[in-house]
């Protein structure tokens, strides 16, 4: 018998009582694992995430791996003995890739953590299932603070359910029925005619992931970005393709006063098309890097996080970002000697940076200004002053 279930709360309860063990779910023939250690997350896999999940997350974050990586990846995925979770062989795939020198032990800890989120996000738009809860502690280490991914995900839910019921699922494969539309305005519309009609042929039978894996953005923003076209009927989408089809939807809103389609408003900069805005945050703490993915990632923004200063030169290079929040206090080295050294680079000479101290004073503020800083943000601060902060700087950006 399958059961009402909701993943939310379910997990919440686990990541409150800290308990060790495996969330096993069961819905629509879809196997989910979660495997938790008090209050940690070690891993979420289903049993349908496939290599295009891994070419997603690696796209979303910015990592290039080489063509024959991916296609030696394929086919070891192909050959090897299927486990109950077809998910659970991505985050070894993502192992060999950082063996094989091609991602750093930071990008590999990132690609499980989005594999994870891909995985825990269908499970809780899953409404009818079965589970259970097995003893059974993984040996993986952990990769978040379980409730701080929760809440991530719910709030990104939220901002889901206002695409509801013109986007139902990020597997829906929009298509361009008359391209001769694509001249005429759409009311919030905000892509140019030339990024709708390279759209428009990027569409060819790919999902709204798909299409976000090739923009190197996040799903959740592109089906906002092309939600206004869709109302218009300017795009129309086909069902996910199998099995992506046995995938739930997202959860329709129950409250009482509707959201009109058209109030979507993620931030302004953000929207820009020709500005996918990749912002990369440099921390020691990984508490504060979650806060921060968690404010900025449900708002539509591409986020990576670095939490060695250490490492951080090879990644900021390699992901080329739009801005960099760095904190003052590091170990090894202070943000303000990092933020000298990237503004020596040519690359970096008008990339906003912005700095994060808990010390208020004016000579800090100083000393962050002269190591070329573009402006300074003092801890604890709220969802709202990053926000005013990010979209001041990147409107410069923009207008530049």
């Amino acid at each position: 018998m399958v059961d009402n279930f909701n993943g939310i709360q379910l997990c919440c309860d686990i990541a409150k009582s800290k308990q060790s063990g495996c969330l096993q779910v069961n819905g629509n023939g879809i196997i989910w694992n979660v495997f938790v250690k008090e209050g940690h997350l070690q891993y979420a896999a289903h049993s349908i995430q496939t290599l295009e999940t891994l070419k997603y997350c690696l796209n979303k974050l910015g990592y290039k791996v080489p063509e024959e990586s991916l296609k030696k990846l394929e086919f070891d995925l192909q050959s090897a003995e299927p486990p109950i979770n077809q998910g659970l062989l991505l985050y070894e795939a993502s192992d060999q890739l950082y063996q094989e020198g091609n991602l750093d032990s930071h990008a590999n800890q990132a690609i499980k953590l989005e594999l994870s989120k891909d995985a825990l996000e269908s499970l809780f738009w899953l409404k009818q299932a079965r589970h259970t809860w097995l003893e059974q502690v993984s040996n993986r280490p952990d990769i978040a603070t379980f409730s701080a991914i929760i809440n991530q995900l719910e709030e990104q839910l939220k901002t889901w359910q206002k695409l509801n019921p013109t986007v139902t699922s990020p597997h829906q494969r929009p298509y361009c029925p008359d391209p001769s539309k694509l001249s005429q305005p759409v009311p919030n519309g905000m892509l140019s005619q030339s990024l709708l009609r390279a759209l428009a042929q990027l569409m060819q039978g790919n999902s709204i992931q798909q299409l976000a894996s090739y923009l190197k953005q996040n799903a959740l923003k592109v089906a906002q970005l092309l939600n206004p076209y869709i109302q218009q009927q300017y795009f129309t989408l086909e069902t996910p393709a199998p099995p992506y089809n046995k995938l739930p939807k997202i959860p329709v809103l129950t409250n009482t006063q509707p959201l009109k389609a058209t109030s979507i408003s993620p931030p302004a900069a953000s929207l820009i098309p020709k500005n996918f805005h990749k912002i990369v945050c440099i921390d020691d703490s990984p508490a504060m890097l979650e806060t921060i993915q968690g404010y900025l990632g449900t708002e539509g923004f591409e986020v990576a996080t670095v939490e060695n200063p250490m490492e951080s030169m090879s990644t900021l290079f390699s992901m080329k970002p739009d801005l960099i929040l760095m904190d003052v206090s590091m170990p090894g080295i202070n943000g303000n000697r990092l933020c000298e050294i990237l503004r020596r680079s040519a690359v970096f000479k008008k990339v906003p940076i912005i700095m994060v101290s808990s010390n208020t004073s004016v000579l800090d503020k100083a000393k962050s200004e002269s190591s070329g800083a573009t402006d300074y943000l003092t801890k604890p601060f709220t969802k709202a002053d990053l926000l005013a902060i990010v979209e001041e700087h990147l409107a410069v950006v923009v207008a530049t």
